[in-house]
């Protein structure tokens, strides 16, 4: 199985959505390594100081405390380092409103978080193994 992502950082504000996301990774594809942040401010300041190696692709909530999302992919485009860090935006939302400010700023794709743990494993293996999906979003989409 080739391997087009070997790390990802998920910046998710739930413990139990970065557990699942974790475990269903590790599912897809155990080589692949997962580091988290709670929210958009920790997401900077790791990837600001943190990180020795930039991760290949971020996934982020959109709602989260202190600094959302949307916020935090704004300040990543500011910035000429992070900007060409691949921002999913994932999310139980599928807001058309919220997609279109996320693509707005920058985001490849919109991934509603999957209610099943297979459904995850199967999304997340396709975009590690394959890429990121030439259709923009999985609302409305059966994966």
């Amino acid at each position: 199985m080739d391997q087009i992502y070997r790390t990802i950082l998920l910046v998710d504000d739930d413990p139990d959505d970065q557990l699942l996301f974790s475990e269903a990774l590790n599912e897809a594809d155990a080589t692949v390594l997962c580091r988290t942040a709670m929210n958009g401010i920790d997401a900077l300041n790791k990837l600001n100081s943190d990180f020795t190696e930039m991760p290949d692709l971020v996934f982020m909530d959109v709602n989260m405390p202190r600094m959302n999302g949307i916020d935090c992919l704004k300040k990543m485009q500011q910035d000429p380092v992070l900007k060409v860090i691949p921002v999913i935006m994932y999310s139980t939302s599928c807001s058309p409103a919220y997609q279109e400010e996320c693509f707005n700023n920058g985001a490849v794709y919109y991934m509603e978080k999957p209610n099943d743990f297979a459904q995850l494993c199967n999304a997340l293996k396709s975009i590690v193994t394959q890429g990121i999906p030439q259709v923009k979003t999985t609302c409305n989409l059966t994966l």
